[in-house]
């Protein structure tokens, strides 16, 4: 029998079950809902139609951290072939193909840098893939993310010492919060405080990222806004409105913790469009961070997997600070036309003339 993921095959029973490409391609490997529904098809009508005993493989291209293969391996998976213990509990034979080989245990016995089928390929049919980062090291290279970043580059972020960071009297100082959702349910709440300097420079000044309760997230909103004085606060509208919203408030007042909070509507699914503000001045001035801000590499692993990466919560946070400098950030007063003064020129006498009063 076959049949698509999404089409049901309930009322069926198998020894052994092939899976071939459950992610089409980037588009649905992109949208949450669509991996959503694939994993839910997965475990509710795939396993339970496995006899006693029965086998299952997956044969698909890595288009997304998240997918399939990204929520059955460890956290730590890193290309490895053999015998693995996956996140279900369940011991899985991987077989990792690279077109360019990356890892001394090849299971095609290959050195680095040799090329699968070099009696097929030459490094010409290869170059022409190689330009688009996160096609190459997704369909190619079975890593969904490019270790040098595809829509932030590894060397917009710019690593500096606290000794480096310029006096906070010279930098105006933004926040924003990216909330979760339910209390522990695999979603971070993040706040983040940026700071802009003279030259336009952002400063990534202080991160607080957890799984936690409401009441925890908003005494650290609230110790936050106090050690930094920020000039405006970035949130999404609805999040926590109606919910948190009340309490939000009260705390602020009861901890003396003053900030105007901005709220942004989601712009839809697509959360690169949402990073895009944040993006271009990052691409145009890089990010400064410190190198002993803590958490420093779960947040250049997120920056770096971005947009297929598991986790995004700090990515979108920095997404409504872009938002929120859009807004508030002063443009510049146009500087007036300079004008000739005439009254120099008719008040000096021409050569023989009396100077009249």
């Amino acid at each position: 029998m076959s049949g698509g993921i999404l089409s049901g095959i309930t009322g069926n029973r198998a020894d052994f079950i092939a899976i071939d490409d459950p992610i089409r391609g980037r588009k649905d490997a992109d949208s949450e809902v669509i991996r959503n529904s694939t994993w839910d098809e997965y475990q509710e009508s795939v396993l339970t139609r496995l006899k006693p005993g029965g086998s299952l493989a997956f044969i698909l291209t890595r288009w997304h951290q998240d997918d399939p293969s990204g929520r059955i391996l460890p956290d730590n998976y890193n290309g490895e072939s053999g015998i693995i213990m996956g996140k279900d509990g369940f011991e899985w034979e991987v077989l990792s193909l690279q077109a360019e080989c990356e890892r001394l245990d090849d299971p095609l016995g290959r050195k680095i840098g040799e090329m699968i089928w070099p009696e097929w390929f030459d490094e010409k049919h290869w170059s022409n893939f190689r330009k688009n980062p996160r096609t190459w090291s997704a369909l190619f290279q079975q890593r969904p993310a490019p270790d040098s970043g595809d829509y932030f580059k590894k060397e917009w972020i710019k690593l500096v010492s606290a000794s480096q960071v310029p006096p906070l009297n010279t930098m105006s100082i933004y926040g924003a919060s990216d909330y979760a959702v339910t209390n522990n349910g695999g979603d971070y709440t993040v706040h983040v405080v940026v700071g802009v300097d003279s030259e336009g420079r952002i400063w990534l000044l202080d991160i607080w990222r957890q799984q936690a309760s409401s009441d925890r997230w908003v005494d650290s909103f609230c110790d936050l806004v106090r050690k930094w004085k920020p000039i405006g606060w970035a949130e999404e509208t609805g999040q926590i409105k109606s919910g948190v919203g009340p309490f939000l408030v009260k705390r602020m007042i009861e901890t003396g913790s003053y900030v105007a909070r901005e709220q942004f509507p989601t712009r839809g699914g697509d959360k690169s469009v949402r990073a895009q503000s944040i993006r271009g001045r990052i691409a145009l001035s890089g990010l400064y961070v410190r190198d002993d801000l803590p958490g420093l590499d779960a947040l250049m692993s997120e920056m770096m997997s971005f947009p297929v990466g598991v986790h995004d919560d700090q990515v979108d946070a920095l997404g409504l600070v872009g938002q929120l400098m859009d807004r508030m950030t002063p443009g510049k007063p146009q500087k007036k036309q300079e004008r000739m003064d005439y009254s120099a020129v008719y008040a000096s006498p021409l050569p023989g003339q009396r100077k009249r009063g």
